[in-house]
């Protein structure tokens, strides 16, 4: 029997689970929160007491010596969704890198990857990649160690709050909306097949009251189910949403879901999934959700993202083996050659035989340099495949609202790695509502929208929502493009206003 402890924190205090671990059983010790206070008020970047208020609520536990299990948020990672080439299992490290690093120029070489394949077949491998800065896991590190802490493994929270979901409910084929509510944060991770396809954050307003914070989890709610890329969930639709929580918890909320978005609404305690506990069951146990995760997936060994142990390519052969390989069969063909000299013919044939076996083996250990050339060509030839912009954007310009309903603020255009292109919107709309239309205008066989960031800007008279749009565009030929079209000489003449319009928009800073 193994001890093992689950942390992780924000701002305002510190979670906690210490739990035995006996085979694939979780038994839960301890489940509880420390409150963290501003050591250094007035100061320009506040510090909270972490190390000293984790360590004193520990002691009385004597969890010093266990395992110790840290999370991070979504916030602290870029979370990346791609579609790769086929490739073997051990060509997926490196090719994730590559396609990372070209999908997201942030992203060094310096950077900690580990992913997760959401899908696979004999076409394409669908991955989840998770990157994190060295500077964001030097920032943990230094945090566990002012409580006297070392971390053995760090995990994604939204992914270890999912392995809960699975362990709790049966309904795993369908499509679900997983909410998990951590204090001034809201997590919404979409499952399909057992994965988690899409994953968002939301801040919540502090300080508001109960009504105020049920009408703010349900509009998140609603812009996640519009945000949902479709190509995740393919022609299903999001059939439930599990709310993480004890069996109090959440009753106007699930109301509202059921009333106003026809959806069917559950809260699922997560205490449930592990059975017996030895420990009272602290409030507000929704927060705990991704730390029970953690314990069980620890359980079964099955992490889906580990930044300490990530996966990464095999290391290359080694020259000095190659070598030495080299050295051992010219001393074998020098041996063959002295005992031709002295043995019969039946036996000579006999150890050219065992020769050749031998020989086979020798070349397997070769370095495959080949193979990974192919590999990188591949990409390259994958990524010379390019769009009619012109055509692109002339399609665009005649979907898109009106300039009455929205003015583009910015927009670029990029070829894509998995094919196709990319382009990014940001643009202003009097009411979010629009935006969703512009999705559905958008979005066909052709083209996949997502639009992740909504929110309202208030010194805006006429214009009051700010949305960035992500469209991913897949290669046709240009008939393609016009085969929608009514006959005519020239566009609609709203075009060039929405696009003069779009060029004298100035944004302004959100207070």
């Amino acid at each position: 029997m193994k001890h093992v402890l689950a942390v992780d924190w924000d701002l305002h205090e510190a979670r906690y689970v210490l739990a035995s671990i006996s085979g694939k059983k979780v038994k839960v010790r301890a489940a509880s929160s420390v409150h963290l206070v501003d050591v250094t008020e007035g100061a320009a970047e506040p510090r909270y007491s972490f190390g000293s208020s984790l360590s004193d609520a520990l002691a009385k536990h004597k969890a010093r010596r266990a395992k110790l299990l840290v999370s991070v948020p979504r916030s602290s990672i870029e979370l990346l969704h791609f579609t790769l080439p086929p490739a073997k299992d051990n060509e997926l490290p490196e090719l994730v890198a590559n396609v990372a690093m070209r999908e997201a120029p942030t992203i060094s070489e310096q950077w900690i990857l580990d992913f997760v394949r959401t899908d696979s077949d004999d076409d394409q491998h669908r991955v989840t990649t998770a990157a994190l800065s060295p500077e964001e896991l030097n920032r943990v590190q230094q945090q566990c160690a002012t409580a006297g802490l070392k971390p053995q493994r760090l995990l994604l929270r939204p992914l270890a709050a999912a392995s809960v979901f699975s362990k709790a409910t049966e309904d795993k084929d369908e499509v679900s909306l997983l909410v998990n509510r951590i204090g001034c944060e809201v997590d919404l991770n979409v499952m399909a097949a057992g994965d988690v396809v899409f994953s968002r954050t939301a801040r919540l307003p502090e300080g508001s009251d109960e009504q105020a914070t049920t009408a703010r989890l349900l509009s998140e709610i609603t812009r996640t189910l519009a945000a949902v890329p479709r190509d995740q969930i393919g022609d299903d639709d999001i059939e439930s949403i599990y709310i993480f929580g004890g069996p109090d918890d959440y009753e106007d909320l699930v109301t509202r879901i059921t009333d106003e978005l026809s959806k069917t609404a559950r809260v699922l305690d997560p205490f449930a999934a592990l059975g017996r506990t030895q420990c009272e069951l602290p409030e507000d146990r929704g927060r705990f959700a991704a730390l029970l995760g953690m314990l069980l997936d620890e359980a079964t060994g099955s992490h889906a993202v580990d930044f300490l142990h990530p996966r990464r390519p095999p290391p290359p052969v080694s020259r000095l083996r190659v070598g030495l390989l080299g050295a051992a069969a010219v001393a074998m063909f020098v041996f063959v050659i002295g005992f031709y000299a002295r043995s019969d013919l039946p036996e000579i044939n006999k150890k050219n035989k065992a020769l050749s076996q031998e020989l086979a083996k020798l070349k397997e250990a070769t370095p495959k340099a080949a193979k990974r050339a192919e590999v990188i060509n591949a990409i390259g030839s994958w990524t010379q495949r390019d769009l009619n912009w012109l055509d692109e954007l002339r399609d665009l310009s005649i979907r898109c609202p009106g300039p009455r309903d929205a003015v583009v603020l910015r927009m670029s255009m990029r070829p894509s790695q998995s094919g196709g292109g990319m382009v990014a919107i940001d643009g202003l709309v009097r009411d979010p509502k629009i935006v969703i239309k512009m999705q559905q205008q958008i979005r066909d066989q052709y083209r996949r929208v997502r639009s992740p960031t909504i929110r309202e800007r208030r010194l805006e008279r006429d214009y009051t929502w700010y949305f960035d749009a992500s469209i991913a565009v897949a290669r046709r030929s240009k008939d393609a493009y016009v085969s929608h079209l009514p006959a005519g000489p020239a566009p609609p003449a709203d075009i060039e206003a929405t696009v003069a319009a779009s060029d004298s928009v100035t944004e302004e800073e959100t207070p």
